[in-house]
């Protein structure tokens, strides 16, 4: 596990790089030096958050989930449509089923794939990319 310094740096860089290429999809792309958070469309009268939870990365992937205005986790129909693969079979919470999430490599149909395989290519701009085209932005 890193540092938190050398985690917050490396996140820094991250998401610099991440809204550097997707731009306007990515607009309001933040982090804390633990959670990668970006407000998705809004859905009817409220804004959700994709968060991601950084916390060991990247030695590990990113955790995911979708959050209300709250912060909260929402379950999985809140999610936008298309992101949501139903709930997670081991963790018993909402997933997106996208390599390059913690959730991904834990499911059951996935444990032949290994994480550090993709690591060194899949970094947070790619694993955003795909995130929001699922989730229709």
């Amino acid at each position: 596990m890193l540092h938190p310094v050398v985690l917050a740096d490396l996140l820094d860089d991250e998401v610099a790089a991440a809204a550097e290429r997707l731009g306007d999809r990515a607009t309001g792309l933040v982090h804390d030096g633990r959670f990668v958070q970006c407000p998705l469309r809004p859905a009817g009268d409220f804004l959700r958050w994709l968060r991601l939870d950084g916390r060991r990365y990247d030695g590990e992937p990113f955790r995911i989930a979708v959050c209300g205005p709250d912060g909260a986790p929402l379950p999985a129909g809140g999610w936008p449509q298309g992101l949501a693969a139903g709930v997670h079979p081991v963790t018993d919470e909402p997933f997106a089923c996208v390599r390059g999430t913690w959730e991904y490599y834990l499911h059951p149909s996935h444990h032949q794939e290994r994480w550090d395989a993709h690591r060194p290519r899949l970094r947070l701009a790619d694993l955003l990319d795909h995130l929001l085209r699922k989730a229709g932005q």
